[in-house]
């Protein structure tokens, strides 16, 4: 039994594994594109570039899509664990959520006072 316990910890990542990397790589990848396109707003315009129009509104799609991803990929990522998904292969899916809100509540308590 501990034999093929470890052989399935070697082996290829599960269907549930894998997804849970792919949502926490893409919730990553939104959350960085739109603070990049909210910083070149700003420090081209300042805050009249990014408060109501299209940038601000784009900016808040982004940031509400790659949470939802990275909390999708959380739940997904607790799935896999809890069915035998080695842990160390989960660091990005169960990390990337609790980022995410700390972010956003450091941000928001020190610069968007």
């Amino acid at each position: 039994m501990s034999t093929a316990l470890h052989a399935s910890r070697r082996g290829p990542m599960s269907s549930a594994g894998r997804t849970a990397q792919r949502l926490a790589t893409v919730a990553v990848v939104v959350l960085v594109l739109a603070a990049v396109l909210f910083g070149s707003a700003w420090a081209i315009g300042g805050e009249d570039a990014v408060s109501d129009n299209w940038v601000g509104l784009t900016v808040m799609v982004g940031f509400f899509g790659g949470l939802v991803g990275s909390f999708a990929a959380l739940v997904t990522a607790v799935f896999a664990v809890l069915h035998d998904e080695p842990m160390s292969r989960m660091w990005l899916p169960l990390t990337t959520f609790p980022a995410v809100v700390v972010v956003t509540a450091l941000l928001e308590a020190m610069v968007f006072e």
